[in-house]
């Protein structure tokens, strides 16, 4: 049957929206870095990127937020998503070279949340999968 695992015979696959948590930190971590753009001195390079990725954080922790908030399972491929976009947001600062800051308060910025999505998205993507497999296996 075509049908759609998370909602397939009328099981709930993801009661209590279990990972909102997740998605609703990795929205934040978006808004955070539009916020930090914003309100620091960056580079035109720095500036962009930071505005961009933080978009596209809150773009898909928003996203897997609502998918989970509706009692369905997070999307894989938008946790993976914010798993690449905390490893490109690691490897930015040396790309653009935050570390000449005043402060270096860029550079530790966009190193510190990209490991942070980094390490949610990938743990939300591992938990998405596995729960959508014992989903399968129980419809």
């Amino acid at each position: 049957m075509g049908g759609d695992p998370d909602t397939t015979g009328g099981y709930d696959a993801n009661p209590g929206g279990r990972g909102k948590w997740i998605s609703a930190i990795i929205g934040l971590l978006g808004l955070w870095m539009i916020l930090q753009a914003v309100l620091f001195e960056l580079t035109p390079g720095q500036f962009w990127n930071d505005v961009i990725v933080g978009a596209l954080l809150l773009a898909v922790g928003g996203y897997n937020y609502y998918r989970r908030a509706d009692e369905r399972l997070g999307n894989i491929g938008a946790a993976a998503l914010a798993a690449l976009i905390g490893l490109w947001l690691v490897a930015s600062p040396f790309v653009f070279g935050a570390g000449d800051t005043a402060s270096g308060f860029a550079f530790w910025n966009d190193v510190l949340v990209g490991l942070s999505a980094l390490v949610l998205g990938a743990y939300s993507a591992y938990k998405g999968r596995s729960r959508r497999r014992a989903t399968a296996r129980t419809a």
